[in-house]
């Protein structure tokens, strides 16, 4: 008998850029256990393709908690992050205030990680 997987609540669709690797993330269910999912399965890819930047869009229209992304952030080391230059995009604008608390936790903990609002940006800090 064979155990039935649950489905995962996002998915991630990769493409090589020159310089990093994007991946954009779907979904509609948030909180730590989702974010620790593709986060670590976002940096496990990073390594396989042998780079070490990488571009994280993420659609999702639910919202982690405080505390969820509090921890999230303060464990981007152990999940494969320590050593990646990560740009970071949100397509739910309203969601800015969380993203931000999340980089500023994450780079007190050692991450070079920053927030932008488009792709451009971000691609310019990530190939500099």
């Amino acid at each position: 008998m064979n155990a039935i997987q649950p489905a995962k609540a996002y998915t991630i669709v990769f493409e090589n850029y020159p310089n990093y690797l994007y991946a954009l993330v779907h979904g509609d269910k948030y909180g730590y256990d989702v974010l620790a999912g593709f986060l670590r399965e976002i940096s496990d890819e990073v390594k396989k393709r042998g780079f070490d930047r990488v571009l994280i869009e993420e659609n999702i229209s639910a919202t982690a908690s405080k505390e969820d992304i509090f921890r999230i952030a303060s464990e981007l080391p152990e999940l494969g992050f320590a050593d990646i230059k990560l740009a970071y995009i949100d397509r739910f604008q309203e969601q800015q205030d969380l993203n931000e608390y999340g980089e500023n936790v994450a780079v007190n903990n050692g991450v070079n990680v920053k927030i932008f609002a488009d792709q451009s940006e971000a691609d310019v800090w990530l190939s500099s």
